[in-house]
């Protein structure tokens, strides 16, 4: 059967897939001197106020080399010479592009497709879950990256930061509009397009913002799964709202709440708010 390969920034929907044997995840973690948090599918932000504190100016995501990457395929080729790697938004991290220069040392050896997903967190647990529960329905390789790459245009990403400075670490707005939008009290909206964060626009104030992204969900017709991405693992007070009004308007549609993590955490900070929309297909597609 097909394996499926990930990163531990993913997400997923439902817990069942910490430890679903048919994924295995590459590790990363978030790095500042001699501090250091690791990144998994369960992780939190404890330990990340400390490190960018260390790190003003910025802290290092340390995504795997394309050598343990390589060598992570060659621990999987015991049960499968079948690969589907899946991974973070190349516009985020380096972990697609070390994943592909592994499947080239391994090329003639493993069958393996590498996917840049466009997508993070719980987007990216919607395909990686999606991917091995079609393996284990017995997909074949191609099956799978097809249903795989017919995903990623029908999701959506969307949330909301305080900090701007976490938008001026990642070149999102100069050092001046930081301070003064901080000053203002601006909280902006970043969406996720062709793989890199990209701001839509701003409001000015929180409650507001939760108001906008309601509204920006809300907008979608047809819905197959809802996630809300928070700063924590237990619902926030706004986590709840959000939830809550989504279900009055998508009664039947599942909808995830999970904690961004670490890895995420340095391109959006350690307060923000957002939510992932997987569109139903269209008939006949």
């Amino acid at each position: 059967m097909v394996r499926i390969v990930t990163d531990a920034s993913v997400r997923y929907p439902s817990s069942t897939f910490f430890n679903h044997r048919f994924i295995t995840v590459a590790p990363m973690s978030v790095q500042c001197a001699d501090l250091e948090v690791h990144d998994s599918p369960t992780a939190d932000l404890r330990g990340m106020g400390r490190l960018i504190q260390a790190c003003p100016t910025g802290v290092t995501l340390e995504a795997p080399s394309p050598e343990a990457i390589a060598d992570l395929y060659k621990s999987v080729q015991r049960e499968s010479s079948q690969i589907i790697s899946i991974h973070t938004a190349s516009g985020l991290s380096d972990v697609y592009k070390n994943a592909h220069q592994a499947s080239h040392q391994l090329r003639g050896r493993m069958d393996i497709h590498v996917i840049d997903s466009e997508t993070m967190s719980l987007g990216l647990g919607l395909l990686v879950q999606s991917a091995a529960l079609a393996s284990e329905r017995g997909e074949d390789f191609e099956s799978i990256i097809r249903l795989v790459r017919g995903m990623i245009p029908r999701l959506y990403t969307v949330l909301f930061l305080e900090d701007l400075f976490f938008l001026e670490r990642n070149n999102l707005v100069s050092r001046s509009q930081a301070i003064l939008g901080n000053m203002l009290g601006v909280v902006p909206f970043l969406t996720m397009e062709e793989g890199s964060l990209i701001p839509m626009e701003k409001v000015r104030s929180r409650p507001r913002a939760v108001e906008k992204l309601i509204e920006f969900i809300s907008e979608f017709s047809d819905v197959e799964h809802l996630g809300i991405l928070q700063y924590q693992d237990t619902p926030t007070e706004e986590g709840r709202t959000i939830a809550e009004r989504l279900r009055v308007v998508y009664p039947s549609i599942p909808i995830a709440t999970v904690c961004y993590g670490p890895v995420i955490s340095t391109h959006v900070g350690l307060s923000s708010v957002g939510a992932v929309v997987l569109e139903a297909r269209e008939d006949g597609a």
